[in-house]
């Protein structure tokens, strides 16, 4: 196994994020990466990456040592590809979800990697119409990443809370802020980690779970926080796609600077606590069910107090390392999103007010454009 881990300065930054191709008019999801990918490749502006389905498309920033730097990039990225889906007049929709396209309308890609996952998985993974925004923060040794790994875990709730923007499903409303989270529990390997008593107990598991054949390698585990030691990562899965940039800024440096503060932590204590998955997959679900307007249990205090409360508790500790990081203006649109409400609270406000999920669709491919298709043909 390739374990890259203090090649480089610690909390470094990736960030991914998978889109939504959608139909101009119809405002129907479509199967047309190929096309969207022909036309950058054309370019040679940027590079994409195919998804499971062929209406999903990822972005991923190079490795920056800031927050500013990543979402500089991630700016560029979404008006390149926004520019390079209208040639065939598609729209770049960033959300958890879509909010009326049905699954089985959807296209497999031709990757062998992909066509095996539904061959095993069928309807599991057929139904994974599914956008996440993923975030990679380096550290410098696999038992620091570890150690860190497990105690993020219990932040989680908060941050999906924060990032909740996936109310409907198939044209209707669920009832939960991240449809986007219950869909993919179904899948094998999803969900909170187990925590790790060392990397070479990460290691291990890893190699026998593939020996054994239950799975390729480390990468077909898609829990909502994992390992990613050939980057030299941790990788901060839970999170609906932001529709705003400024949201996705806010959720990188707010994963960054908690990353910092544990890594702090555990060098100063040299263990970080742990505590019950079950106890925060408690938290986890109020999130699911609730975004903001959850109420979270502290479970290092045993006290509930609400979702905002929990994030302006974050945010505090949080803000000292912004500071240090580079972070603290994106760090400070934590508290905007929790004044503004979520995408989900945005999502049926719309259709509270326009009466179509199509407005919806169309509100999101506004929102996911806006401050962004300026800098196309800026060089």
């Amino acid at each position: 196994m390739e374990v890259n881990y203090g090649r480089r300065a610690p909390f470094t930054i990736g960030v991914e994020e998978e889109f939504q191709l959608v139909d101009a008019t119809s405002g129907e999801l479509v199967s047309r990466y190929d096309e969207v990918e022909e036309e950058i490749g054309r370019e040679g502006a940027v590079e994409v990456k195919a998804e499971l389905l062929q209406s999903v498309l990822e972005v991923a920033t190079h490795v920056h040592d800031s927050v500013p730097e990543a979402l500089e990039e991630s700016r560029e990225l979404r008006a390149r590809v926004a520019a390079a889906a209208g040639e065939s007049g598609t729209l770049v929709v960033s959300a958890g979800t879509h909010p009326f396209s049905r699954y089985e309308h959807q296209e497999v890609t031709e990757q062998e990697r992909y066509l095996e996952l539904v061959e095993r998985m069928r309807w599991v993974a057929e139904r994974e119409v599914i956008f996440g925004l993923h975030v990679h923060v380096g550290l410098s040794t696999g038992h620091e990443a570890t150690a860190v790994a497990n105690a993020l875990r219990t932040w989680l709730p908060e941050l999906l809370a924060l990032s909740a923007n996936s109310p409907y499903w198939q044209g209707r409303d669920t009832g939960l802020a991240s449809t986007r989270s219950k869909i993919f529990d179904a899948f094998p390997r999803s969900g909170l980690p187990p925590a790790f008593a060392s990397f070479e107990e990460w290691e291990a598991t890893m190699e026998r779970g593939s020996r054994l054949g239950f799975f390729d390698d480390y990468t077909f585990v898609w829990w909502d926080l994992r390992l990613h030691p050939k980057l030299g990562t941790i990788e901060i899965r839970v999170c609906d796609a932001q529709t705003r940039l400024e949201s996705t800024a806010a959720i990188v440096a707010l994963v960054q600077c908690l990353v910092a503060l544990l890594a702090e932590r555990y060098e100063r204590d040299g263990a970080l606590p742990l505590q019950p998955v079950m106890l925060i997959a408690e938290n986890k679900w109020r999130a699911v069910r609730y975004g903001l307007d959850a109420d979270l249990v502290d479970l290092d205090r045993d006290v509930e107090r609400p979702a905002r409360q929990a994030l302006r508790e974050l945010l505090e500790r949080a803000e000292p390392y912004a500071r240090r990081l580079g972070c603290a203006e994106e760090l400070a649109g934590v508290g905007a999103i929790c004044s503004r409400g979520t995408g989900a609270d945005e999502q049926r406000a719309v259709r509270e007010r326009d009466g179509t999920l199509l407005a919806v669709v169309q509100n999101l491919a506004e929102l996911t454009a806006d401050g962004v298709a300026a800098d196309v043909g800026s060089e």
